[in-house]
């Protein structure tokens, strides 16, 4: 119905938000490393796991405090797993798809750790408001409301890193020719342990927003939501951070808007036909995407 649009469009966009924040957040790894990460969810899973231990009891804490701890925790947990486990098997054998294996290995290991931890039983966080507001035809929670503050601040945050800072510029520097940023004399460790920092601390902060979108979740929840993420990185140019911006609120849009013309339960099918697309008539994604060498460390 035509009267449904405005509101499928504010789910729609809310929804870009959440992707939009881990998907950044994958992009900038692989634009920056080189790592195609396949175990990136598991990182969501952490963040959201994290934040329901300190919100539940016995220590009850606010759920956004909960989630900002959470984020750094997930930072220090993608920083040592980079230092103690990718970056050796990097140096040693820099081949994509050698990492590429590797990465989906570690999100194995930590999927199964998670589980040992802490069960397979569905958890929810607890004193989120979800009040209801109706504007017009719309109608959206006071935490969606705090989804969409948080995605706009942390993308307004990464454009301001990536534009006007000098390290934002090195980072773009490295993703777009290596060699040259390494003979210019920047540090590609250094720049990796930042990236892996920022990136693990935006993935947390999606893990976390994401399981309080969803209200339950479980140990899968980071696992099944890199089905999301790798198309929107794909749509929007893999590496390139508005690229996935812009990839996010494609999908977001089109799985809300797509009820309208097919079943809820096969919306998930437009989305492959939009990467189909892609695939097919602009590869490299709309905002054109990173092409890596094989990666070399010092």
């Amino acid at each position: 119905m035509p009267s449904d649009i405005p509101a499928l469009v504010v789910f729609g966009i809310v929804d870009a938000a959440v992707l939009a924040i881990a998907a950044v957040g994958f992009t900038l790894q692989f634009g920056v490393t080189n790592y195609f990460n396949f175990g990136y969810g598991e990182w969501l899973t952490f963040g959201a796991y994290i934040a329901v231990v300190l919100n539940t009891a016995p220590l009850n804490l606010n759920v956004w405090l909960a989630m900002t701890i959470a984020g750094l925790a997930t930072a220090g947990l993608s920083f040592g797993v980079n230092r103690a486990l990718f970056l050796p098997f990097v140096r040693r054998r820099p081949e994509p798809l050698y990492i590429l294996i590797v990465t989906l290995a570690v999100g194995l290991l930590l999927n199964n750790a998670y589980i040992a931890l802490w069960g397979t039983d569905y958890r929810q966080y607890q004193g989120a408001d979800r009040d209801i507001h109706h504007i017009g035809p719309i109608t959206i929670g006071t935490d969606q409301v705090i989804f969409l503050a948080v995605a706009v601040a942390l993308m307004g945050a990464t454009h301001a890193i990536l534009s006007y800072s000098k390290l934002g510029k090195s980072m773009r520097a490295i993703a777009d020719d290596r060699t040259l940023a390494v003979v210019c004399g920047l540090d590609p460790a250094r720049l990796a342990d930042v990236t892996w920092l920022m990136t693990g601390f935006m993935a947390g902060i999606a893990g976390v927003i994401l399981a309080m979108q969803v209200h339950t979740f479980s140990t899968d929840i980071g696992g099944n939501f890199t089905y999301l993420i790798f198309p929107a990185v794909i749509i929007g140019g893999i590496g390139r951070a508005y690229g996935a911006m812009v990839g996010a609120l494609i999908i977001g849009l089109v799985t809300a808007l797509g009820v309208l013309v097919i079943p809820a339960s096969l919306t998930p099918s437009l989305i492959f036909v939009a990467i189909v697309a892609i695939v097919l008539f602009r590869p490299q994604g709309l905002l054109g995407g990173i092409s890596h060498g094989r990666m070399q460390e010092d």
